[in-house]
Parts: structure tokens; sequence; C-alpha cells
């Protein structure tokens, strides 16, 4: 609408960009990718009526409308119908249908307290960005809690290269690498989008119901243990490859950071489009894996990759499929490796149309040398960004054309509602074993 640009004071429709610009950035706001095709970028562009509708977007996306409506739903209905509990298990992956009510306000809680505590965290920061506004730092504190903790990614300072870089540029002459600001707000934001993306149901076994570390769900152990060893080990090869570079070389901070972000989070601290294309890889990695089932993140989610993982030492161990003192079915097995093999097939495809759609000159924008040399590979990085809802922000948006724009937009709506979920779509019943009465005779054969 004409109210939700800057510098729109005769209500001109389409003031900035177009309609698909619009339609691009409440896309990425819902499914929470976090970036936009506005050359100037989200800050720069919308009013402040646009910002509060992309972050009313981001909040939505991050709790589900189905999560949304069925908290109204319980305050407004004694209680649920059977019908209705089968809905909303189906819709949220909850099998628990006696729980769902008491499920869903315990993730409601747990979104708004989180939120709340970051915003406290965040005004601190922002009054040192903008000390004669406080209205302003709180708004900033606001936004900026709910982005980080729903793993969104959107970034009100733009038209920079990193979070730091436009932290500086918007006034911040207290933050800087060498002084504690610089790690206070990394870390702010970092432990924010963890919190988001590790799963509401590893938080309320561990912080809402108190458990002991034996007594948690192998589910719980799964999401940590996964989740921490991918970050410091992909942490450490990212350092490798960018750390001893002649140029803007990558410290370790900067490169757990990195990592922590490709999570599905999108805050940058280092410029994404001088990471080496070693470096890019492994970033592309760590957006595919992307965070836990029933949270914020995007991605195949860590327990597939921890499946898989389990699979192939199991198979080379010559034992069963076991860990934590639970064994389990080779049904997980053959779901993880077909949702990571649609999603490859489904990457690759979508790859190839953002080479054949190309890029488009802006009126007043340049694009910068290192992506026209390296164009293809920011592709590369784009897919799987957008499909991991992560939205690092290159440069490369503002410059793509209708149909690259067109394909960003269903990667990032496949990435949120999970590939399986969004095959269903076409196929009512994927699992058609229980209605075949027949088997066939078993036979191996060779393979490799």
């Amino acid at each position: 609408m004409p109210f939700a640009f800057k510098d729109n004071p005769h209500n001109e429709w389409c003031h900035v960009g177009s309609y698909l610009d619009a339609f691009f950035t409440s896309m990425a706001a819902m499914t929470l990718t976090g970036i936009t095709t506005y050359p100037s970028g989200l800050a720069d562009t919308l009013s402040l009526a646009g910002q509060i509708i992309v972050l009313v977007l981001v909040q939505t996306g991050g709790l589900g409308i189905v999560t949304i409506l069925t908290f109204l739903f319980s305050i407004f209905r004694r209680r649920l119908q059977f019908k209705d509990r089968l809905m909303i298990s189906q819709a949220i992956s909850f099998n628990n249908f006696g729980e769902i009510a008491r499920y869903v306000r315990r993730l409601i809680a747990i979104a708004a307290v989180c939120e709340v505590i970051g915003t406290g965290l965040g005004v601190p920061l922002f009054l040192q960005v903008f000390p004669d506004n406080p209205a302003k730092a709180i708004y900033y504190s606001v936004f900026y809690s709910i982005s980080s903790f729903n793993n969104a990614g959107f970034d009100l300072f733009t038209g920079t290269s990193s979070f730091i870089s436009g932290l500086q540029a918007s006034g911040g002459v207290y933050i800087s690498t060498s002084n504690f600001l610089y790690y206070y707000s990394t870390i702010y934001m970092a432990v924010l989008s963890l919190l988001g993306g590790i799963s509401f149901l590893v938080i309320i076994d561990i912080v809402v119901e108190h458990k002991p570390p034996r007594r948690w769900s192998s589910f719980t152990k799964i999401c940590l243990t996964m989740t921490i060893g991918m970050i410091l080990v992909m942490s450490w090869l990212i350092f490798f490859t960018e750390g001893f570079k002649a140029n803007n070389p990558m410290n370790f901070y900067q490169a757990l950071m990195q990592i922590i972000n490709c999570r599905t989070a999108g805050f940058s601290v280092y410029p994404q489009e001088q990471i080496s294309m070693p470096g890019r890889m492994i970033c592309c990695v760590m957006m595919l894996v992307g965070g836990s089932p029933l949270s914020t993140a995007g991605g195949i989610k860590i327990t597939t990759a921890f499946i898989i993982v389990l699979t192939i030492i199991s198979y080379f161990r010559g034992k069963k499929l076991s860990a934590f003192r639970r064994r389990y079915s080779y049904d997980l097995v053959a779901k993880s490796m077909s949702l990571v093999f649609l999603v490859v097939v489904f990457l690759i495809a979508a790859f190839i149309f953002l080479t054949i759609f190309g890029t488009k000159k802006v009126e007043g924008y340049e694009m910068s040398e290192i992506i026209k040399k390296e164009k293809v590979s920011f592709y590369m990085y784009e897919v799987f960004s957008c499909f991991g809802n992560v939205g690092f922000y290159t440069g490369l948006e503002p410059f793509l054309s209708v149909g690259s724009r067109l394909v960003l937009c269903l990667l990032m709506l496949v990435g949120h509602l999970g590939p399986m979920a969004f095959f269903q779509l076409f196929e009512n019943n994927l699992d058609k074993t229980t209605n075949t009465h027949y088997s066939f005779v078993e036979e191996d054969f060779l393979i490799g």
C-alpha cells in the first residue's frame, strides 16, 4: 500500500519497485528468510507502517498461523473437539491429542518470554547507537528481538555488507571490533536465534519441566548434540578456508558467528561477497541442514542429518541403528533419505532456472565486481540461502530478474513448509504400505 513507503507524500502506487518487490518481501517475512529486493534496503524504503507489517508477518511465520489460531481458539472455547485436535496435531507435527492446547499455550509463552527478554537486552545496545532518541532505540530492540528469535534476519541497517558495518554507518561510533559492544551485539542476536532454532520441545524439556540431563528425551539429546557438534566443526572448517586470506581474513570469532547465523538467522558480521568459494560451500551445507524440528528454523532439519550420519556409522560398524540408549526404525532412514534426495533435486532444478533467468539492470545501482566475476557461485549461494530460510544479503538480490525472484519465492515457501509437507499438496497419502495386501520376494543385487 502507498502508506507503507517512505518519501511518498502523494501516496503514489508502486512508488518504489513494483508489486513483485512487495510480494517478494512479504514472502521473505512470512517464511522467515529475511531478504528484500529493494536496492536501498528495508529501512530506507519502507515507512514505520511498512516495517510493522513486515514484523507482523515475521511473528506469524515464526509461530505459525495454526498455532496462533489454536491459541485464540483455546481462549474463547472451553474444549477443542477431536476433529480440531486431529487437524492441529497434523499441522504442527505434535502427536499427543490431549496436550495440544497446553502445548500451544506453552509455545506462545516461550516465544513471548524470549522476545521480551531479548528486547530488554537490546535496549542498552541501541541506546548507544541512538543516544538522543530512546523511542527509536526501543523500537529497534523490539524489531531485532523478534527478527532474531524467529530467525528472520531482517536488518534495519541496510545498504551495508554486514550488521556491524551497518551499526557504524548509522552513527554507532561505540561499536567496533575492539570493544565490548561488538561482542555484546553479536552474541545477543546469536543467542536469540539459537533459542528460536533449537526447538520448542527442547526448551520445554530443559527449562519448563526442569528435567535433569539423564531424563531428557532422545529428541532433546539429538538436537543439542548435533547443534553443538555441527557449529564447532563447521566453524573450524570455515576458519581454515577464510582465516588465512591476504585480504580481510576472517578471525575465529567471525567464523563462529558466521556458522551460527548460517543455521537460518541470516545476520552477517562478515561481508558475504568476500567469502571464498570453499567457504561458501561450507555455508551451503550448514544452510541446507538448518535447525531443529518444531522451531523457527528452516532446512532439512538437524534430526534428518543425524539419522543419515547414524545410518552410515552403524553400517560400517555392523550394528543396528541406535543412539542414546534408543533404537530407531528404518522407516526414519527411508524418510530421511527420500527427503534429502527430493531436496537435492529441487535445489538443482532451482539453480538451473536461476542461471537461465539471470539478472537485470537496476537504474542508479551498480553490481559489485566480485558478484559479476562469480555470479554462478552466488546463484548457488542464493538457492541454499532461500531454501534454508537464512536470507544472507549478498548484494545480488536487487538485480534478480522477475523469473529469478519467483524461483526464490518458491524456494522460500518449500523451505518453510518443509519439502514433505509441500509434496503432500499433490499426494494425499505418501505411505500406502498399510493398504497393500501382498508382498514380493526379497532379493539383493550389486551396488556401488
